[in-house]
């Protein structure tokens, strides 16, 4: 079984979309998907089969005064820095609509990784056509600061990157034989504590399972990487990174910058298609 590993980082993922634009074009289809975040968020239209559905939602949408800012935090039904009724209904339900019935048609599995608030740990929850409210994905993208905790069944929930960034060994344990994985920072890239975690782990210091597991949070997405890293030398994973993403803003708005990330994805894809195919011929 292959599966495919999305990680998170926001607009930073705009290299994502255009690496699963180019396995559209190229007709690349996988077994199992899991991401985080803006990762999972975006994957959704890979597996409905939407060519250019995300670069075009992110070059006319995030730069719109709708999508995201300071103001939204203020409103008591949003209170959060992005403008979640615009981005999660309005945006897939009405102004560019989302191929729910697509998405229902794939025979696989899809999962989006959420932090449970009270335990601290990462549970992947499967996403449907049912939910037309995008709660899980909301709950997935619900990075502390910037969104309030997501109720689902009675439970709250933060972004999936707080307890497990680069979720591949889910993958893996889920019966996956070999795992494709896209990231949003480069081969190098080793994460250090965060000036907004530490605020974050300190705000919810009552939570103490999630607060302990915010302080752990750099230490949780290296582990990851070294994982990856040691799958990858075996043979059982095929990773997708930038170059560098040295300017690249979690909140960029620029479409320019945007496109340039797109961009990358894209090339870097049909550069190594050939290689992808020869490696997910099973053995």
């Amino acid at each position: 079984m292959i599966g495919l590993v999305v990680e998170g980082g926001a607009n930073r993922t705009y290299y994502s979309v255009g690496v699963l634009d180019a396995f559209i074009d190229h007709g690349i289809k996988v077994d199992f998907m899991v991401g985080v975040s803006a990762g999972i968020a975006n994957a959704t239209s890979y597996i409905s089969g939407q060519r250019h559905r995300s670069l075009e939602l992110g070059l006319k949408y995030i730069p719109d005064k709708r999508y995201m800012g300071l103001k939204y935090m203020f409103k008591k039904d949003n209170r959060s820095y992005y403008n979640r009724d615009f981005i999660f209904n309005q945006i897939p339900n009405e102004l560019m609509p989302f191929d729910y019935e697509s998405f229902s048609q794939y025979s696989g599995k899809v999962y989006a990784v959420v932090t449970n608030l009270d335990t601290g740990k990462p549970e992947y929850l499967p996403l449907d056509a049912s939910d037309k409210s995008w709660r899980i994905v909301q709950a997935s993208c619900a990075l502390p600061l910037m969104f309030p905790p997501v109720k689902i069944g009675g439970k709250e929930y933060f972004d999936g990157g707080c307890s497990d960034p680069l979720p591949v060994e889910f993958a893996y344990k889920s019966g996956c034989d070999k795992i494709i994985a896209i990231l949003s920072r480069e081969e190098s890239y080793q994460k250090h504590a965060e000036a907004d975690v530490n605020i974050s782990s300190f705000l919810y210091r009552k939570k103490t399972n999630f607060s302990q597991t915010l302080k752990h949070r750099s230490d949780i997405y290296n582990d990851s990487r070294r994982f990856l890293s040691e799958k990858q030398k075996e043979g059982s994973a095929f990773v997708f990174c930038p170059k560098t993403t040295v300017g690249w803003s979690r909140t960029e708005k620029d479409p320019a910058k945007l496109q340039m990330m797109y961009d990358e994805g894209y090339s870097d894809a049909v550069s190594k298609m050939d290689t992808l195919k020869e490696f997910m011929i099973c053995e």
